[in-house]
């Protein structure tokens, strides 16, 4: 005897798994972009620089290095002693010192300038560049002996400089190695080419394995396909939000111990905006579930639905050659908007896979459900619609009468008013006559030959093979 709802159980552990999978799917994908692609990581370094806070932090920084490394008061009694030997001594140190509060204010608008801007996100670049040239053994690193990988500021630091007019002092003096902040050395690459490469598989897999375990469990639930895409998309979601309250949370909390209380507003910013990759691709898992629970009521039993399926079995029934192609259009333009990355367009090349199969599948179950579907129906739904506004306007009051306030023979005697009563004009009363007041009899059911006719049609445009077309004739026919 077959179960109401088979294989029930496994398919609750897949949904709960489905979950799981998703939210290592989000994880691991945000990393990957950040990690591996180089244009995202010179993106979020921009965004970075044109935070208030941040570029407080970085002019800080690059201030303190200019004036570590050039002598200012040095350079101002140079240059006063020309002038008058004795303003040297005496006007070289509050002059340095005005200047040195100077340079901050000056820094904090060149870091808004689009040439320190472009110097910054080039050194960004560079540094992501020989990053993943030593993961991924390129470059001039063959291996992980002797790489290192430094971000280079010592131009956005000159071009500071340029700003408060100290620039080819700056270039003279500031070495090299000035504004080199290390971000691995030759230590640490095995560990990180080990841990990067673990994650730039493991994005593909686990987005590519969430897919599969959704399509696993929909074959595995016939008979209640629709409340297996409802638990999916509740958990798909639920993974989503766990993500989302995971990054809110892992700011607030790691922030604190992480960073110093004066660049704690920094760090904030610097997270959310590293993070807002990771907050794209939990809203993106979460518009997926929004279509899986669309799909879910549209193949449910509620009577909506099913007038839903009525309307589109037009389509799909009698036009199935023009809706599919409609259909392999919009697939095509989502295809084509994730040409650029080889992971994305896999990813998306089996959601199209999924939605062409979902579609034929669809197509059947609304063809043997309404197999002469046409819009009729919707136009008998109007004049059912107008008819019973017509009901509803006929039996409507005609006339209310309006006690009348005060006076003389309010309630009795001459020139009191009669009790109001509504008055119902001719055509109001022949409008309700024709009125049904019974609901029509049921029309009475097909013939055999009516219904063979449409079981032919079935077979003729596909729905039904030679199996099935001999089952349901044996059925109409008196047998079993």
């Amino acid at each position: 005897m077959t179960k109401e709802r088979p294989h029930l159980g496994w398919v609750r552990f897949i949904t709960i798994l489905t979950g799981f999978v998703t939210v290592l799917a989000i994880l691991s994908t945000w990393v990957d972009r950040q990690v591996f692609d180089t244009q995202e990581w010179g993106d979020t370094s921009l965004k970075l620089l044109q935070n208030p806070e941040i570029q407080k932090q970085v002019a800080t920084y690059a201030v303190d290095e200019l004036y570590a490394n050039v002598d200012v008061q040095g350079e101002l009694k140079k240059n006063l002693d020309d002038i008058n030997s004795n303003l040297g001594d005496t006007l070289a140190g509050p002059l340095a010192g005005l200047g040195r509060q100077g340079a901050d204010s000056l820094a904090l608008r060149a870091l808004s300038n689009d040439k320190v801007q472009s110097a910054w996100k080039s050194a960004n670049i560079a540094a992501h560049t020989t990053l993943i040239n030593i993961i991924e053994d390129k470059g001039k690193f063959t291996s992980t002996s002797n790489g290192q990988v430094e971000l280079k500021l010592q131009p956005l630091i000159i071009e500071i400089a340029d700003q408060v007019g100290l620039g080819d002092q700056a270039r003279d003096k500031i070495p090299d190695s000035v504004g080199n902040v290390k971000i691995v050395d030759s230590d640490e690459l095995a560990q990180v080419q080990t841990v990067a490469k673990l994650i730039h598989g493991l994005a593909l897999v686990t987005a590519l394995l969430a897919l599969l375990l959704i399509v696993l469990a929909v074959y595995l639930s016939p008979g209640y396909r629709w409340l297996t895409l409802l638990w999916l998309a509740v958990g798909l979601i639920l993974a989503a939000l766990i993500v989302l309250i995971v990054r809110s949370v892992a700011g607030n909390v790691a922030i604190p111990e992480l960073a110093d209380p004066d660049i704690q507003p920094a760090a904030h910013a610097a997270w959310n905006i590293a993070t807002e990759l990771l907050k794209s691709v939990a809203w993106t898992v979460l518009w997926f579930a929004v279509a899986l629970l669309v799909v879910a009521w549209v193949i449910s039993p509620v009577k909506a639905s099913g007038k839903v399926r009525e309307f589109l079995a037009v389509p799909f029934g009698q036009y199935p050659a023009a809706t599919f192609s409609l259909l392999g259009l919009l697939a095509f333009i989502f295809l084509i908007m994730g040409a650029g990355d080889g992971r994305e367009f896999l990813i998306r090349l089996m959601v199209v896979i999924m939605a062409g199969a979902g579609f034929w599948f669809f197509r059947r179950q609304v063809m043997l459900e309404y197999p002469d579907a046409d819009y009729s129906g919707l136009r008998d739904f109007g004049d059912r619609t107008r008819d019973r506004a017509k009901e509803a306007w006929a039996g409507r009051p005609k006339n209310i009468s309006m006690p009348k306030i005060g006076g003389k023979g309010d309630d009795e005697g001459e020139g009191g008013s009669e009790a109001p009563t509504a008055v119902h004009s001719p055509q109001a009363e022949a409008d309700t006559a024709v009125l049904p007041t019974q609901p029509a009899a049921p029309a009475a059911g097909e013939s055999r030959l009516d219904q063979l006719e449409k079981l032919g049609r079935l077979k003729e445009s596909g729905v039904l093979d030679d199996e099935e077309f001999a089952a349901e004739k044996k059925r109409i026919l008196g047998g079993d």
